[in-house]
């Protein structure tokens, strides 16, 4: 091509990119990066980035501006709702690993066949069929609503958290995190949560308990753990010279769990009613003159809370004698 006929290829383009200048817009963003808190304690800063590219018309009012500051906002609500699962999380794999370790070292098995010989142990014991929690001291100085004496849930597989009624990803509904920098507890403000029960210290010599039972929530209905294991987690570190040993929590695991007094359940969402008909049906019975008792000789109505309360729990059990014979037969 010849030099000449170069010049009006090149105005004409120009003209063309100064039109378009004027009813497109393009705007770019740069990489956005927030750090996200750490969701358990000695987690690494994690980082995420948003790049987007995009033409926009152009506005009167700053159009383009307030987009752009959603669009920020948006990205950072993702990165912020992001968590590493307990078995991602290499404070918690630890944790795992370790809690794994105490108890073959304290019976002398492992806790659960499926942990045999897995190439990852954290994450077997996340999925497998027995409910295990790792509880620790509570904060060295009070903090809002934590005392000294309360104990705090440091890691829950997925049949613990079954237990209590949440699911595999609600995980953070029950375990409690630290943050690295103030060393304070974060810890979950749902009822369930706070109503927890495990102690987090064995006292004397008592490093280790297999027929362990204990109602480990109260509420409606309450939930209670037996022939369950418990063992003191300890670490031994090198200080002057001297090894010094130092419980840092108590380890519990239960293979089932009991619901109220007659429901019996096991990981995986098997519920067994354990209760004779025979000593069902006298509670009915019982619970028949009480409601009687209420209306006639204390003069309350139909609608007043006492009778309305006896009348539900009349019907949970007719309900409960059903399930049972139905499945007897």
């Amino acid at each position: 091509m010849k030099t000449g006929s170069l010049v009006p290829l090149l105005s004409t383009s120009t003209l063309f990119l100064l039109n378009l200048q004027e009813s497109v817009a393009f705007t770019s963003f740069k990489t956005v990066t927030k750090s996200v808190p750490p969701s358990y304690c000695d987690l690494p800063q994690l980082s995420f980035s948003s790049t987007s590219l995009f033409a926009k018309q152009k506005k009167k009012g700053g159009g383009a501006k307030k987009k752009q500051k959603d669009q920020k906002k948006s990205g950072f609500a993702w990165a912020s709702s992001f968590a590493l699962k307990p078995f991602e999380s290499s404070s918690l794999r630890e944790l795992a690993s370790f809690v794994c370790a105490s108890f073959e070292g304290r019976t002398g098995k492992p806790l659960s066949e499926e942990l045999k010989g897995t190439p990852d142990l954290p994450k077997a014991l996340w999925n497998a069929p027995v409910a295990c929690v790792v509880v620790v001291n509570g904060a060295e100085k009070e903090q809002e609503g934590i005392s000294a004496a309360n104990s705090i849930v440091q890691y829950a597989n997925i049949a613990a958290l079954e237990t209590f009624g949440f699911q595999p990803d609600q995980f953070d509904q029950l375990i409690s995190s630290k943050d690295p920098e103030s060393g304070e507890w974060k810890t979950p403000q749902n009822d369930v949560a706070k109503g927890l029960n495990f102690p987090s210290s064995m006292n004397g010599d008592n490093i280790y308990q297999s027929d362990y039972k204990k109602k480990v929530l109260r509420a409606d209905p309450d939930i209670s753990i037996k022939n369950a294991h418990r063992w003191r987690l300890e670490k031994s570190s090198l200080i002057g010279g001297k090894f010094v040993t130092e419980s840092i929590g108590v380890a519990y695991a239960w293979n089932s769990w009991l619901e109220g007094e007659d429901t019996l359940c096991r990981p995986g969402g098997f519920r067994e009613v354990k209760m004779d008909t025979a000593e069902l049906e006298q509670k009915i019975k019982t619970q028949g003159e009480a409601i009687r008792e209420l209306k006639e000789v204390q003069g309350f109505g139909n609608k007043d809370k006492q009778v309305v309360d006896a009348v539900q729990e009349l019907l949970r059990m007719k309900a409960l004698l059903e399930e049972v014979t139905s499945s007897s037969q």
